[in-house]
């Protein structure tokens, strides 16, 4: 879906807005909900780690960006999380070889393993996406189901914009509090789900 498709929902309280502006905003309002919600996650990927190796990449759709990575698998064990100045004094001089069981990030594109792996084997790992600063529409699966939440992170943008036909402090900070009740809800269904299991979607890129 196009961020434009919001555009009846948004200029019901934002008339005369250009479409460029109008666009900009839903991403802008949308990058940020990916981003506090982790709304949008991508089946895990199977990523095939090799001996001697620490760093790696995953597949990310066109037209998004790595939000951040949730959770790496062994089988059942999950790998842990710890800081990249941790990673590193773990590694040391990469002499030292193991099974990994932590690993990190020092950017939203690699992530690494430590200690160095000694052997191959294949990791699941779950990570959320966010649109990018580029795209133009967003899958069904956000779009569509937090329509509303979108909506008036959109007009909280539009409505603070000083000098404008449709700039109103007051109605912005109302959408920014519908907003932000809105995502607290919703942080919480994605981090333990409708019936308590993790949430996932079929990946499907931003465009």
């Amino acid at each position: 879906m196009k961020y434009l498709d919001l555009g009846p929902y948004v200029r019901s309280e934002a008339q005369g807005v250009p479409d460029f502006i109008l666009e900009r905003s839903v991403r802008e309002a949308t990058i940020d909900f990916c981003v506090e919600t982790d709304v949008y996650r991508p089946e895990p990927e199977k990523v095939n780690v090799s001996a001697g190796i620490s760093e790696y990449e995953l597949t990310i759709p066109a037209g998004t960006e790595l939000n951040h990575i949730i959770d790496i698998f062994r089988d059942k064990d999950r790998l842990t999380p710890v800081s990249y100045a941790r990673l590193l004094e773990i590694t040391g001089d990469e002499t030292s070889r193991g099974l990994p069981t932590k690993y990190s990030q020092r950017d939203n594109t690699v992530f690494y393993l430590a200690p160095l792996p000694a052997t191959a084997e294949t990791l699941s790992v779950l990570y959320s996406l966010k649109p990018s600063a580029s795209s133009s529409s967003i899958p069904d699966t956000v779009g569509k189901e937090y329509r509303e939440t979108l909506v008036h992170g959109a007009l909280y943008r539009l409505q603070m914009m000083p000098n404008q036909p449709w700039s109103n402090i007051g109605q912005a900070q109302n959408n920014k509090i519908l907003c932000d009740k809105r995502k607290t809800e919703i942080m919480r269904q994605v981090r333990y789900g409708y019936a308590g299991a993790a949430l996932t979607v079929r990946s499907r890129g931003f465009f």
